[in-house]
């Protein structure tokens, strides 16, 4: 069940949301500033979320020793 609202969340916030808001601006609901800017928050987030990763990964192998030499 918590993979299922895993995958649930991930379809909401990636598609369902960025359609909300490009129909909403293609009828004048939303001003196109909402448009701008959650373009721009959407990736910053994908840069913080992939440099935090591979940060994320990489502390792992140090700390398990993966590449020292024995």
């Amino acid at each position: 069940m918590g993979n299922f609202l895993i995958l649930t969340g991930l379809v909401v916030v990636a598609v369902f949301i960025p359609v909300a808001v490009i129909i909403g601006v293609w009828a004048d609901i939303l001003p196109a500033a909402i448009a701008e800017i959650s373009s721009m928050v959407g990736v910053a987030l994908a840069i913080i979320y992939i440099v935090g990763g591979n940060l994320w990964c990489m502390y792992g192998d140090i700390k398990t020793g993966r590449y020292s030499n024995k």
